[in-house]
């Protein structure tokens, strides 16, 4: 049957000539081509948006409350607006990707309150990265930089669109969150930081070489150790051990690295680089030492190449450093990105990296170990550490 009709389909006509079946087809491809255009341009409707419940109930109340809906100049930009470009091919290529979106309408996936909170950082994060991808294509419906007067901006605000211009950044680097509520994006690096922690348990009873993933105490026994008493110090994140010797649960283990001249109670992982390993209390500090002593030009300061046997608990360490960046990595993103573009960590000098991060210390929602963490996965992947290669010495 199948067969029949495609030869009945493509057999030349007997009967009519080019002409009429020219006519006849040109007519009926304009009455297909409008009403396929058509559908697609009422696809772009706000009513059909927020046609689905999920749309309605979620981020058609949140964009209510927002500049884009109501505003002093009385333009307001709808959902197509801001999610599918005005070029006809990428219009098109979008609403073929939007099937996907009606796939999950169906499937339930994000048809609660619950559901779409749970998945709203990682629908988030898909039309950035999607934005980004296009240079913002869809904010550009409505924005281009020749039609902005940067005198009539608030100064901050017209000295950052300038920058922006001038460097080439993209509209949603830092517009993030100006029509819907913004993702809790630490939801991420906090579940990866609980899948280190369970990942640890087991790590310390058999790697040789240990990376700390949190602020450890220091202790001079093994009893002082295992009792959690009489600490001398405080290790600090994703610093590198070497494992000496086992007693239950606590580890005797070395750590090498660098004093700075008369700077006796801190232990840095590179010469030259303020990436503290760990910092000492004064009794502690007759236990260290020294193997080598060095002039770094770069800093004009002498420096020791140092090491330390101490113990610790067993807890919180991993040998598998790979891991332990790829969670620093998205700690970086999620704290980072929704202002402006990340600066890729090598842009920066790991001493560098210190100022640059208190300066930006405000705008994140870091508590005191994170933070550092964070730092000292910047530090060694700054422009002269080499990155994780380098890490713990």
């Amino acid at each position: 049957m199948f067969r029949r009709a495609w030869n009945f389909f493509w057999r030349p006509s007997t009967r009519w000539g080019l002409g009429p079946l020219f006519v006849v087809g040109g007519f009926t491809g304009v009455i297909f081509w409008g009403g396929f255009n058509t559908f697609m341009e009422y696809t772009n409707t706000m009513d059909f948006c927020i046609s689905c419940h999920e749309m309605y109930d979620n981020v058609y109340l949140e964009y209510k409350e927002t500049i884009h809906y109501e505003n002093a100049s009385g333009v307001r930009a709808v959902c197509s607006d801001c999610h599918v470009p005005e070029p006809w091919v990428s219009k098109f290529v979008r609403k073929v990707y939007a099937t996907n979106e009606l796939y999950h309408h169906f499937l339930g996936t994000i048809s609660t309150k619950e559901k779409y909170e749970a998945h709203r950082a990682e629908m988030a994060k898909s039309v950035w990265a999607q934005m980004e991808a296009n240079d913002s294509q869809e904010c550009r419906n409505c924005h281009t930089w020749e039609a902005m007067a940067f005198h009539m901006q608030s100064d901050e605000a017209s000295v950052r669109m300038q920058e922006g211009m001038e460097n080439g950044e993209t509209c949603i680097a830092c517009h993030k969150g100006i029509a819907h509520k913004l993702p809790d994006l630490s939801t991420g690096y906090r579940l990866m930081y609980e899948e280190l922690q369970a990942f640890s348990q087991d790590e310390g009873a058999k790697a040789d070489t240990l990376y700390t993933i949190a602020e450890k105490p220091v202790f001079l026994t093994a009893d002082q150790a295992e009792a959690g008493e009489e600490d001398v110090g405080k290790l600090l994140p994703a610093t590198e051990l070497a494992v000496l010797e086992r007693d239950g649960d606590a580890l005797k283990v070395r750590l090498e690295g660098w004093q700075q001249d008369e700077v006796d109670r801190v232990i840095y992982a590179l010469m030259g680089r303020r990436i503290f390993s760990v910092a000492l209390d004064s009794s502690a500090t007759d236990q260290i030492v020294r193997h080598d002593t060095q002039y770094d030009s770069d800093t004009e300061l002498t420096w020791h190449q140092v090491s330390m046997d101490f113990w610790v608990t067993r807890a919180d360490m991993v040998s598998d450093l790979d891991r332990l960046w790829d969670y620093g990595a998205e700690m970086y993103n999620a704290s980072c990105s929704t202002c402006h573009s990340l600066t890729p960590p090598d842009h920066f000098l790991a001493n560098q990296w210190i100022g640059n991060l208190k300066a930006m210390a405000r705008f994140i929602t870091l508590d005191k170990q994170q933070y550092r963490f964070l730092q000292k996965y910047l530090q060694f992947h700054a422009s002269d550490t080499g990155g994780a290669e380098h890490a713990g010495g």
